[in-house]
């Protein structure tokens, strides 16, 4: 049974949440299938699209609204979605973000019943709903699934997409583990699957096998994050972030080409779009960086290494253990708190994303952009 302080800390942690949180839902209406409390809800109207069937879209409270016990997301992980950061006023890399849902969407063969531009507006107004302030941050999950079907897996019986978007603060780490760094795991039995298996580069709804390697290799210890394994034997990556490993050659602090990042290829793990930012800021130090097949935990050990982890949620985390063992003298390194100042001032430039203030044309003007300030 659970440890009932936990307990009780997720449920305040929740009613957080909940209390400011909003959000853009927009699905099908069928009779007898779609909520009565999305339909009729005085925030509902008909969304302005092309399909045969009524649309209907709005924003609601967390407890208002809500999607269909039979679409296909809650009961196949069939769908895809983003984790989206906004700070300082900053939907950061907020065009890479949409631009990796299409794609996702596309891998899954899941028609998004909106433009670029439309469903971004309606992210923009439910942020605009929840009123942050620019010292605050905030978090966006916008999720597209598969929609409406029978209780069968088959896509051809499927309606048409839901949409929805949560707009919310998110917590993941204390802001001590910055400063300290923490501990990783590792899931020896549950290993991360292919392209040929589940393609990595789509961000789908489907984290059951992370879900498990999270137990596995956290194994009820106080720890937060895990590393995941390749059938071979060499990291994937973390869970749900991304892992660099940092060698430090002698002479790294004047010679900045003695520093390089290995990360693992993007064939077991998710292309994130923060790994993405980290290595265009390595690559600006003039540190080497490279995309290896075959980097293992014991790699991530040594007294000239450093470790850390990147993800939206997380941003950049430090590494100073793997399974008990020191990673460098145990505290966060030099070139570790470098990159992380360097993200946080991105964070800060709106040069990095949209701002979350933004009026139809100035979001227009953004999405029509070409040029990203990272390399993708």
């Amino acid at each position: 049974m659970a440890n009932r302080e936990v307990v009780i800390g997720a449920v305040r942690t929740l009613e957080e949440v909940g209390a400011r949180a909003r959000v853009f839902v927009s699905m099908p209406v069928v009779k007898g299938i779609t909520s009565r409390a999305l339909s009729d809800h005085p925030a509902s109207e008909t969304a302005p699209t092309r399909e045969p069937f009524r649309r209907l879209q709005g924003i609601f409270g967390m407890d208002e609204g809500g999607i269909s016990y039979i679409d296909h997301a809650p009961l196949y992980g069939d769908a895809c979605f983003e984790g989206i950061l906004i700070r300082n006023g900053i939907i950061f890399l907020y065009r890479e973000h949409i631009d990796r849902l299409w794609r996702s969407a596309a891998g899954l063969k899941i028609e998004i019943p909106y433009s670029k531009r439309e469903l971004s507006w309606q992210v923009v107004r439910t942020i605009q709903a929840v009123g942050f302030k620019k010292s605050e941050s905030g978090y966006i999950r916008l999720v597209v699934t598969r929609g409406l079907g029978d209780l069968g897996i088959n896509p051809k019986k499927c309606v048409g997409a839901t949409v929805y978007a949560i707009v919310s603060t998110i917590r993941l780490y204390p802001r001590e583990a910055y400063q300290k760094g923490i501990e990783l795991g590792l899931s020896r039995k549950i290993r991360r699957p292919g392209g040929s298996i589940l393609d990595p580069r789509v961000k789908s709804n489907n984290y059951l096998n992370n879900v498990l390697g999270l137990l596995e290799g956290t194994n009820n210890l106080e720890l937060f994050e895990a590393i995941m394994l390749t059938d071979d034997g060499n990291i994937a990556e973390a869970t749900v972030d991304n892992i660099f490993c940092v060698i430090k050659e002698k002479g790294y602090r004047t010679r900045p080409s003695k520093v390089k990042l290995l990360t693992p290829v993007g064939d077991y793990c998710l292309n994130g779009i923060t790994r993405a930012s980290i290595m265009t800021f390595a690559r600006r130090f003039g540190y080497r960086v490279e995309e290896v097949p075959d980097l293992m935990p014991i790699d991530l050990l040594g007294s000239n290494r450093e470790c850390f982890m990147t993800g939206t949620g997380c941003g950049i985390m430090p590494i100073v253990k793997v399974c008990g063992s020191q990673v460098g003298d145990g505290s966060p390194g030099e070139v570790t708190k470098r990159l992380l100042r360097e993200i946080e001032r991105a964070m800060a430039n709106p040069r990095y994303g949209l701002s979350s203030s933004a009026t139809k044309a100035e979001l227009r003007k953004y999405i029509g952009r070409k040029h990203s300030p990272i390399q993708l």
